[in-house]
């Protein structure tokens, strides 16, 4: 058989086959289908009422405890320990003298100075009486003021140096440990002590992006220590970062809650709860949202007839997704029945009911 006969059997096969095909649709199968569709009339879907829900927000957050006032103490000039006045973790008070170093040069000049001050207050005195009579002249009293005056300047001087020569504490709080011991030789570099005020700690943490304006001062939040996760101890907001970090894309945020028995320890770490009241959306059942090339969509019921609703998923929960879109409260949502919906189609409904649905898929 030669290759054109091949070839013009197998056209005319394909074009019987076509012929036949036009045939049966025209006059048999495609009418008979579309007698069936016309006869099966409304599709039965199971719908539920769009309801209106807050959106609450719950985010959990690491923090680090810091003192709400900490310090770290050095000398304000070098020299050479001569007394260490306190324990580690000892309270002191606001003033209190903690390092020493040694200062016998120091009195010494204050102890002149005070000489020196001594006698031109008395050579000013001395002045101020021969002056009214004519015994002495007005330039001799004006030079015993200036004398007293640079004596005393020098005086406060002196006591400013031998003060320098004590590290004394700036706020009442709870000393650590120091490395020092008598002897040692120390210049205005060497950390001597650290200094915590305890009272109460500021827990440092971060917030997204998406969540920092919903966030103020004063606003009230939960913290767990890590050492203890069953204690919750409640703070407030005590400050914000004034920009969003760039690298992070979070805003720097400071709880302060109290610390009155002393438990937590700064540099500790913490879960931080917070809680948001968003704004109000239509919650919908999960097995209602469909997906397409344009998004999530829902099959809204109105007139008796589908409609396409696109939507943006705002947050899912427990089964439910709250969505932003069109939606009213009151609209009717195809829960069941959505397979093969078209938009437009004309459909009956019946109220979607959880348990009657578990029931007959059982």
């Amino acid at each position: 058989m030669s290759m054109r006969l091949q070839i013009l059997i197998v056209t005319s096969l394909a074009a019987i086959l076509a012929v036949g095909w036009w045939s049966f649709d025209i006059w048999g199968g495609g009418g008979a289908v579309a007698k069936k569709a016309k006869r099966s009339g409304t599709t039965l879907v199971l719908v539920e009422k769009a309801v209106l829900t807050d959106d609450h927000i719950s985010l959990t957050l690491v923090g680090t405890g810091k003192a709400i006032r900490s310090a770290q103490l050095y000398p304000a000039v070098a020299g050479e320990v001569r007394q260490i006045t306190f324990r580690a973790e000892q309270r002191v008070k606001k003033g209190q003298a903690l390092i020493r170093l040694d200062d016998k040069h120091q009195r010494l000049k204050v102890r002149l100075m005070e000489v020196a001050t001594a006698e031109a207050r008395r050579q000013l005195r001395r002045m101020q009486k021969l002056t009214p009579s004519g015994y002495a002249a007005r330039t001799r009293l004006d030079t015993a003021q200036t004398q007293l005056d640079l004596a005393q300047l020098r005086l406060e001087q002196a006591n400013a140096e031998l003060h320098d020569r004590t590290i004394h504490a700036p706020f009442a709080g709870v000393v650590g440990m120091t490395d020092l011991n008598r002897g040692d030789r120390v210049t205005a570099d060497t950390m001597a002590v650290t200094l915590d005020d305890r009272s109460a700690i500021l827990v440092e943490f971060t917030v997204p992006e998406a969540h920092a304006g919903r966030i103020s001062v004063g606003d009230t939040i939960t913290v767990r220590p890590w050492s203890t996760p069953e204690t919750a101890i409640e703070g407030k907001i005590a400050a914000l970062g004034s920009r969003i970090d760039r690298t992070t894309r979070s805003l720097r945020v400071q709880a302060r809650i109290e610390n009155p028995n002393d438990r937590l320890r700064p540099g500790g770490s913490f879960q931080v709860l917070l809680a948001f009241k968003g704004g109000a959306y239509p919650i919908v059942r999960e097995v209602a949202v469909l997906w397409s090339r344009d998004g999530a969509y829902l099959w809204r019921i109105a007139g008796g007839r589908a409609e396409k609703v696109h939507v943006r998923l705002v947050r899912r929960d427990k089964g439910r997704v709250l969505v932003d879109g069109p939606l009213r409260p009151g609209d009717l949502i195809v829960v069941e029945g959505v397979q093969g919906l078209r938009l437009g189609q004309k459909v009956k409904t019946a109220p979607f009911r959880a348990g009657a649905a578990k029931a007959g898929t059982s």
